[in-house]
């Protein structure tokens, strides 16, 4: 059996694509939000045309997919757990790489897709550690927390909300198609650029961004997630009841920023102050349909646009 060697284990390439065919089972599963077929699978992977039978039985020996009827599966509870590990390890990686190796933006997805494989869950901790537990990968993406929580994308796609004279901050940018990516980069498109809707067309949009005018095909910025940009911006602790607001950012790292992730406080949420106990702290918010307390200090970790 075709075998290398990674992070000190040996793992065969079959393992590495049938992995590979489990994070597309995950995301197609997360976008459809019901059961999806092995041609669906087939379409988003790089397997060969006349696999998808094989990644049918693999995934299903491994107790990581079960048949819901005629060609229609969903993942189990140990494949959704190792698909997650997957994507954690891998936007680990690729914190790891743009930190401590100085990779470049468009060229850390393969590398890290070459070590997320064959990683135990206790080494995956251990790179979480080295790294201060950050919330984000350097695309922008949420890294999924030690229990599997995977938060949604934060901010909205470009394609959505461009309307003429709007103006936007980038907070990530997809890393795949990875030759769009590299062409985002070629542009300076990159989490934390600013840019203004100048034109909108039939499919193709104009935007200033870095002093210069670009025209941008729609489905290209499908791919861009954008919060408002704002001039002037308060910390969410210094907020009062009744007043409400738009979630630009969570400042730091750490696991105080990955708890407020996983409450729902990503960029472009909106939140509202309900009330408050006595003495002003901790005071009870409202977001995505849940009320959250939070201590003021804890709350100061988030930048809105009132």
């Amino acid at each position: 059996m075709n075998t290398i060697k990674q992070n000190g284990n040996e793992i065969n390439h079959q393992l590495i694509a049938m992995e590979d065919a489990l994070k597309e089972a995950f995301h197609l599963e997360e976008d459809k939000n019901e059961p999806w077929m092995l041609t669906d699978l087939a379409a988003l992977s790089d397997l060969s045309e006349a696999f998808p039978q094989d990644v049918g039985k693999f995934l299903s020996a491994t107790g990581w997919i079960n048949s819901e009827g005629e060609d229609q599966y969903r993942l189990t509870r140990s494949g959704r757990a190792r698909a997650v590990e997957l994507i954690r390890a891998h936007r680990l990686w690729e914190q790891y790489l743009a930190t401590y190796e100085g990779r470049q933006l468009e060229l850390l997805h393969a590398e890290a897709h070459q070590r997320e494989h064959g990683m135990s869950s206790e080494e995956v901790a251990r790179l979480d550690a080295v790294l201060g537990y950050p919330v984000w990968d350097p695309h922008g993406h949420a890294i999924p927390d030690e229990g599997g929580l995977v938060p949604s994308n934060a901010g909205n796609p470009l394609s959505d909300v461009c309307v003429p004279g709007s103006a936007f901050r980038v907070v990530a940018v997809d890393d795949h198609p990875e030759e769009l990516l590299a062409q985002f980069v070629a542009l300076g498109i990159v989490p934390g650029t600013e840019l203004t809707i100048i034109a909108l067309g039939n499919q193709i949009i104009k935007i200033k961004t870095n002093d210069q005018i670009l025209p941008l095909a729609l489905t290209a910025a499908s791919h861009i997630f954008v919060v408002p940009a704002v001039e002037t911006s308060v910390l969410m602790g210094q907020m009062s009841v009744g007043e409400s607001a738009q979630i630009l950012e969570l400042q730091g790292k750490g696991k105080l920023q990955r708890r407020l992730l996983s409450m729902g406080f990503v960029p472009g949420a909106m939140i509202s102050i309900v009330r408050e106990a006595p003495f002003g702290d901790p005071f009870l918010c409202r977001i995505k349909k849940s009320n959250v307390a939070l201590r003021r200090k804890e709350a100061d970790a988030v930048l809105v646009k009132q």
